[in-house]
């Protein structure tokens, strides 16, 4: 036992426990015992103790970029769709109706959708499309004590609400539900009205769009067709919103399918 020496340890619980100072058998446990530590340690989400405090730093700063979001990798067909669209050039409406066609990837029929960028925020104006969209129709109902005790029990089988100025204070206490969902009735959007029964014609009509910049800043997102209308039925759909759009105001209008490269309009 020469070069080692002998420690008594009493523990809480009154009992003695005789460790060797300097034997393998310690030295395992101080090093399981750290291990356990620095798992505990994992768990609760604290930095490991590594004695330096740069290489800390260090590892904070590699999972932070772990957590940023890799670029989108685009299939090799689709880099040589996106060849045959010039970025530059601004295309006329039949030109971007035409490449689109020619560059979509999409099996099935798909949206064609506009996102456009304006010099300003906070615009809005509502539109009358010459076609309608096909799709499912909107779900259109009128305030009623019957549709009240619905949205009460949390039922909302409707898309668009319609009330007339007197039914409102019955929504009040709900706007906090119907709000955020976006069916609370709204005068700007014509959803509040004394003739219900036109508003619910107007509405159901498929062809009433508003066109309104994000929350956040200047751009207009909106679907203005499916690939299986007709090029002119697009065309024209696609020019009333150019003409409702403020003039002078248009910073850039693009034109895509559901799986093209973007076509850049001329605005």
């Amino acid at each position: 036992m020469k070069g080692r020496g002998c420690s008594v340890i009493i523990t809480s619980m009154g009992k003695k426990k005789v460790s060797v100072l300097g034997t393998e058998d310690e030295s395992a446990l101080k090093d399981k015992k750290a291990v356990q530590k620095e798992q505990k340690k994992l768990r609760e989400g604290k930095p490991q103790d590594t004695g330096d405090s740069t290489l800390t730093l260090q590892d904070t700063e590699v999972k932070a970029e772990k957590k940023i979001k890799a670029p989108k990798i685009r299939s090799k067909r689709y880099l040589e769709m996106k060849k045959l669209v010039p970025v530059v050039i601004g295309h006329s409406v039949s030109e971007g109706i035409n490449l689109i066609r020619k560059t979509s990837l999409a099996s099935f029929g798909g949206s064609v959708e506009m996102h456009i960028t304006l010099a300003d925020r906070n615009w809005s104006k509502d539109i009358e499309l010459p076609h309608k969209l096909p799709g499912k129709a909107k779900r259109i109902v009128e305030v009623t004590d019957e549709v009240i005790a619905g949205i009460e029990s949390g039922k909302f089988d409707f898309d668009i609400l319609v009330a007339t100025p007197a039914q409102m204070g019955k929504l009040v206490k709900y706007a906090k539900v119907l709000g955020p969902k976006g069916l609370m009735p709204n005068p700007k959007n014509g959803t509040v009205t004394e003739n219900v029964d036109l508003a619910i014609k107007r509405l159901s009509s498929d062809t009433t769009m508003k066109l309104k910049t994000d929350k956040d800043g200047p751009a207009i997102h909106l679907i203005v067709g499916k690939m299986t209308m007709k090029d002119d039925e697009l065309a024209q759909n696609i020019s009333a919103v150019m003409a409702a759009l403020p003039a002078g105001r248009i910073r850039k209008v693009i034109l895509k399918s559901t799986m093209s490269p973007a076509v850049k309009l001329t605005s």
